[in-house]
């Protein structure tokens, strides 16, 4: 039971004020949520046996909607029937028209009998278009809803007042009513209004004169003939059609330095040969700081400077004296154009103007003018000497970077050369006695080329014996150059915080590394120091022979480290500590530290006569070098030729490789695991690579092309690797050197 507003203002007496209304819902005792749908009637009864095999979806009717119409409606679905239509709207205060005829399109929804109407949009209606009645059920004037038999063509229908008359349908519902046997009539055409015969005609402006002219000149008479044409406009036609897109092109400069805020400016001038024309744009250069305008001068007759300015307009005289303008003859190389009074100077031309001035006007060919003085090499900065604090790479980034970003460090150096380091035995170059006894170690970290002392404690020195200096990078006191390994060598001096050092031993571990990394290391290359070596046997002026073979004699045929050490300073000859070291390791068979006069002689020279040549040993030298580095070059190319060949291989190899990666993942990855857990380290090297392919893969590979594959996947530095990173390199997502698709991608082009 509810109250009215009334009933509850009488009973609980409120004043008329804000917020003192209430209606009827305050009264409510159920709030229960009402139904909104409600379900429709069913369709209208169809004759089923008269449905076409297409429609037999159309639902049946019946007083009660049954378990099945709800399936016959679905079927129903997105089937809509097309009514072209139209009606009249009457137009007051018009002179024009006293009706408009309005064209619609009616559809009708099959699955729920819902109608809409909308009005096709044109271009510059004036009016409102587009939907005019949105789509529901549309009640019929005698009660009850439209169905699809209320439409057929040739029929009127009104809807909410408004009459429409239905004047075709598509094809699709003319085969729809067919189906069930109505009779649907020949469409027919829209009545066409005064307004839109009067729009559809088109429209004609009187002609003016130059309109007449243009027809007399452009257009063809009835009898034929082309209207004739005066002998200006024969010239220009011609001229036209001659030379048309035919554009001659100019480098020119403009110099204005001496003029207030003046500058020497490049332009570019184009000179077409249609019409005589003249264009002229400006080349800035980056960051000028001048507006780009799209052209300095805009495209006209450019007439030649007379001396005095006249103005024609201004002028009173009668007489038509035609002004002079500049032509294809005079432009060229180095001349001078004068446009409303800035002079331009012609300084190159491209191609097609050069064959153009020699063809028509027999100029010869002219080398463009350089009106500039070269560019300054731009001066490169110098770092600012280091402020001692932190490590000097990452403050000299402060002033790379105005953001501060860390050193790069050399990850391929760090993993090629993680355990490897060189130590070297060290004493002060110090007249001071007290650091006479004073020893010292120096270990150089080929990681990251650092450097690290430690003076081991002497006993009863006085000296607190420990690390002279932390690891950190290396430099030379007197140079500032960053101190490298192959400055350390028995017998170098270096000089590190200001105190000088001589390097007087060294350990087996660093002489082996040393001699098999020679090239880095000249001082361990035997072949280096022997090539020194004979030269100073052969010749006659350092008498190194002699004295080598007298101390064989007072030794009894055993000369030493120390013995040949003295021979070379008595001689003076520069023959470092560790390159005579260098010999006696290579001449010394058994490993006592000494050598004949016999042996030096024999593996020296070869049995040649020591002192048989009378020139300086710098010379001989000097020619053994040069034939040494021509038989390398002949080698070296031999190498390169061997390797391109294996490279190419190898490329082809990786392609295929990679090929059946993409296809067989799983199964490389599964291949890779099973192999590595039948190593006896976990990890995979040359011969589980190979074997991976070859065995458990079964893709039957050349083995020479595997194994120069796996000579760049697996070097001497790294010859085993793990299972995770042998497949990130088949993958190609590996931080090492090589991967199979970067290899994979040498593979030369066809025809190179």
């Amino acid at each position: 039971m509810t109250m009215s507003s009334n009933v509850m203002r009488d009973t609980f007496k409120l004043p008329k004020l804000p917020g003192n209304g209430f209606q009827e819902e305050m009264m409510r005792k159920s709030f229960k949520k009402r139904q909104v749908m409600q379900p429709l009637t069913g369709p209208k009864n169809i004759d089923v046996d008269r449905i076409p095999v297409d429609f037999d979806s159309v639902p049946i009717a019946s007083g009660k909607q049954s378990a099945g119409d709800d399936c016959a409606a679905v079927t129903l679905d997105k089937k809509v029937l097309r009514f072209t239509a139209y009606f009249r709207e009457g137009v007051h205060e018009s002179r024009l028209e006293s009706e408009r005829v309005r064209k619609c399109i009616i559809y009708y929804f099959l699955e729920d009998d819902t109608v809409s109407v909308s009005e096709p949009r044109e271009d510059n209606a004036g009016m409102s278009q587009g939907c005019m009645l949105k789509r529901h059920q549309i009640p019929r004037p005698g009660g009850g809803y439209f169905s699809f038999e209320d439409f057929n063509v040739g029929q009127n229908i009104t809807f909410y007042g408004k009459a429409f008359h239905v004047c075709d349908c598509d094809p699709f519902t003319r085969d729809f009513l067919s189906g069930l046997g109505i009779d649907v009539p020949d469409a027919e055409e829209y009545p066409v209004g005064a307004y839109q015969e009067m729009r559809s005609k088109p429209e004609r402006k009187p002609r003016n004169a130059e309109d007449q002219h243009l027809v007399a000149v452009m257009e063809y008479t009835y009898s034929g003939k082309r209207s004739r044409l005066g002998p200006e406009e024969r010239r220009a036609a011609k001229q036209f059609l001659q030379n048309d897109r035919k554009v001659l092109k100019f480098k020119a400069r403009w110099n204005d330095a001496g003029s207030l805020y003046g500058d020497d400016r490049k332009f570019t001038l184009y000179y077409f040969l249609a019409d005589d024309t003249i264009e002229v744009t400006e080349d800035l250069p980056m960051n000028a700081g001048r507006d780009p305008f799209p052209s300095f001068v805009r495209r006209r007759k450019c007439a030649k400077p007379t001396g005095k300015f006249e103005n024609p307009k201004a002028s009173l005289s009668f007489k038509n004296d035609p002004q002079v303008y500049y032509t294809d003859g005079d432009l060229y190389i180095g001349a001078t154009v004068d446009v409303f009074g800035r002079k331009f100077y012609l300084t190159g031309c491209d191609e097609f103007t050069t064959k153009y001035l020699e063809d028509f006007h027999g100029r010869e060919p002219v080398a463009p003018v350089m009106t500039e003085a070269p560019p300054k090499p731009k001066p490169k900065p110098v770092p600012p000497p280091y402020n001692g604090f932190g490590d000097e790479e990452d403050s000299l980034g402060s002033w790379k970077n105005l953001v501060l970003k860390p050193p790069k460090k050399n990850v391929k150096q760090y993993i090629e050369n993680s355990a490897a380091m060189l130590k070297f035995s060290m004493k002060m170059d110090s007249p001071d006695p007290a650091n006479e006894v004073r020893r010292f170690v120096l270990t150089y970290y080929l990681a990251d080329d650092t450097v690290s002392i430690f003076e081991p404690a002497q006993r009863n020195s006085g000296i607190i014996g420990g690390k002279f200096l932390q690891r950190m990078k290396g430099k030379h006191s007197d140079t500032g150059a960053p101190l490298k390994a192959s400055d350390l060598f028995i017998g170098a001096r270096i000089e590190v915080n200001n105190h000088k050092f001589v390097i007087y031993a060294t350990d087996e571990k660093s002489l082996a590394f040393m001699e098999q990394n020679s090239r880095e290391y000249s001082q361990s290359d035997i072949n280096v120091v022997m090539v020194k070596l004979r030269a100073m046997l052969l010749s006659d002026q350092t008498g190194l022979a002699p004295a080598i073979r007298d101390l064989s004699i007072r030794s009894e045929g055993a000369v030493d480290y120390k013995d040949l050490m003295d021979i070379f300073l008595k001689l003076n000859l520069p023959v470092s500590e560790h390159e005579i070291l260098t010999v006696l390791r290579f001449l010394d068979v058994n490993g006592d530290g000494q050598v004949s006069y016999e042996e030096i002689i024999q593996r020296a020279l070869g049995g040649g006569t020591p002192g048989g040549v009378s020139e300086r040993w710098e010379r001989i030298h000097q020619e053994a070098e040069s034939e040494i580095n021509f038989e390398r070059k002949l080698e070296a190319r031999e190498v390169d030729d061997h390797l391109e060949h294996v490279n190419v291989g190898a490329a082809h190899m990786s392609r295929f490789i990679c090929d059946k990666y993409k296809e067989r993942t799983t199964l490389f990855n599964n291949a890779c695991r099973s192999e590595a857990d039948h190593s006896p380290d976990g990890k995979i090297g040359t011969a589980e690579f190979i074997n991976i392919i070859n065995r458990r893969l079964k893709l039957d590979c050349n083995v020479s092309q595997l194994q120069a594959i796996c000579d760049r996947i697996f070097p001497p530095s790294l010859p085993r690797l793990d299972c995770s990173e042998v497949l990130r390199i088949l993958h190609g997502t590996s931080m090492h050197k090589v991967s199979i698709p970067s290899l994979a991608a040498t593979v030369p082009r066809k025809g190179r």
